[in-house]
């Protein structure tokens, strides 16, 4: 049970790195995305589409340093799980920042 739950990390961390590169490399979001996934956003400028983008790589670097500690020895595993929650903390920042930019008045 334990390898499937990794490997479910694994790819969901993989797959969240992917989307945010994408929208760092974009600067907009996909068409389909604006209708269910952007409920906290208001405005969609590139600005937040970026730091969006960077969030989500964040957290993806999170997930998968947290993977990698099952394997890795002790100091590293230690390292790697400090690594993850500054990347979560710093993620957390970026998007809370981002959905408080889509959402000010525009001056």
């Amino acid at each position: 049970m334990g390898y499937v739950v990794e490997g479910i990390a694994y790819v969901g961390g993989t797959v969240l790195i992917g989307a945010g590169l994408y929208l760092v490399l974009r600067g907009t979001f996909p068409t389909w995305w604006r209708e269910r996934l952007l409920w906290p956003l208001v405005r969609l400028t590139p600005t937040v589409s970026h730091l969006q983008g960077w969030a989500a790589v964040g957290l993806g670097v999170s997930i998968l340093a947290i993977v990698f500690t099952t394997v890795a020895p002790d100091v590293v595993a230690g390292l790697l799980v400090v690594l993850a929650m500054a990347a979560y903390v710093v993620a957390v920042g970026l998007f809370l920042f981002s959905t408080w930019l889509s959402r000010r008045s525009a001056a």
